[in-house]
């Protein structure tokens, strides 16, 4: 139901815009722009669209297609399909010289392109997203990755390499990291500092 009333809100705006559009250019010369496209498959029809007028034509099977009415201006032409995507043509029906109609790429004037028109499309539509290939960098620097890499590490290897240390080389380790420890801490106070304090007390 919501799309037939958004169906039917557009075909009512496009009316309006096109009777505006009649009312505006009311007694005014009006031209038809013809043109072929070439579809490369039969029974395949497109619809051809001048950018924000009402004039829009469908093409024909054999690919010719025609605007009926349009009035002298400069406009741009799009082509609407599903199949292949189409390049915007910049069409001029001139003021000057009455019936003239002229056609360029878009941006490029310096060169006219043959009339009646005829049009190629510059591709197939893509509507998907190319999915990425394996990445083994990407998955090396996943943080959760080099988690897991840590953790197995530590628990395989880190003790088979603890194995094969040499006692005395740990023992000064151990002794090493516990002094950088204490080293912020309260001094601490030798042995025989603490023996001689003892037998001076009893002496007393």
């Amino acid at each position: 139901r919501e799309t037939s009333m958004a169906a039917a809100g557009v075909s009512f705006m496009a009316s309006v815009l096109a009777a505006l559009v009649a009312v505006a250019t009311a007694g005014e010369p009006t031209w038809a722009i013809t043109g072929q496209v070439e579809l490369g498959e039969p029974q395949r029809t497109v619809q051809l669209h001048l950018q924000g007028t009402p004039y829009t034509g469908i093409s024909r099977q054999d690919g010719s297609f025609v605007l009926h009415e349009v009035p002298s201006g400069v406009y741009l032409l799009e082509v609407f399909d599903d199949v292949s995507v189409w390049p915007a043509l910049e069409v001029e029906v001139s003021v000057r010289q009455p019936g003239l109609v002229e056609a360029y790429a878009v941006g490029v004037r310096s060169q006219s392109l043959e009339y009646p028109l005829k049009l190629k499309p510059a591709g197939k539509a893509d509507y998907f997203e190319k999915r990425e290939g394996f990445n083994v960098r990407g998955l090396l620097m996943n943080p959760m990755v080099l988690t897991m890499a840590f953790s197995l590490f530590s628990i395989v290897a880190l003790p088979k390499m603890l194995a094969n240390v040499d006692p005395e080389a740990l023992k000064e380790v151990q002794e090493a990291h516990s002094s950088l420890l204490n080293a912020g801490g309260q001094k601490a106070v030798p042995k025989r500092a603490i023996s001689q304090s003892h037998s001076r007390t009893a002496s007393g």
